[in-house]
């Protein structure tokens, strides 16, 4: 498998992720480029994205609000509500050899991340990266529908944040 060069644009259309995670751009690529090439090492060789890649990666972070997120929950997902993450698989498919191709997009809702950390006893920077992992393994086609492919992305999540320093983000504080 060779090394793809991924870009990661992240924006914020919500100022309290800037207030409060002041490092919050970098902390987001950050947790892309972990959750891709862990991800993608532990893809099934027939996989698209295993293999190599002919051209660039780009991840789109939007770090946003509620509002933002319940409006494309409803629109795309038909389930009008706010939740913590949201993504939106690209086209995996070359329009020309080299050209860059858009792995997808991941939004986060501002209130209820902060709500969850906080019921949670977590630092909202933590798991703010985790949810950008989460949001990536799903990009890469990770699922948790059913319980054996939740645990399959449940233990990558953990490997990836422990190899970023950070807890299990399954387990809550005491």
């Amino acid at each position: 498998m060779s090394a793809a060069r991924l870009r990661t644009d992240v924006r914020m259309d919500h100022e309290s992720w800037r207030a409060a995670i002041p490092d919050a751009e970098k902390l987001s690529r950050k947790a892309v480029r972990k959750a891709w090439a862990m991800g993608r090492k532990a893809l099934d060789s027939s996989h698209v994205l295993s293999g190599k890649l002919p051209g660039p990666i780009e991840v789109s972070v939007l770090l946003s609000d509620d509002k933002t997120v319940r409006a494309l929950n409803r629109d795309h997902r038909n389930k009008d509500k706010a939740t913590n993450v949201l993504s939106f698989p690209g086209e995996t498919e070359m329009s020309f050899p080299g050209a860059e191709v858009l792995l997808g997009d991941i939004i986060l809702a501002w209130q209820t991340v902060t709500k969850e950390a906080q019921r949670d006893d977590k630092p909202v920077a933590d798991h703010m990266m985790h949810l950008v992992l989460h949001g990536v393994l799903h990009l890469l086609g990770y699922d948790h529908e059913c319980e054996e492919d939740a645990a399959v992305m449940e233990q990558l999540e953990v490997n990836c944040m422990a190899s970023l320093g950070l807890s299990d983000p399954y387990t809550t504080g005491d």
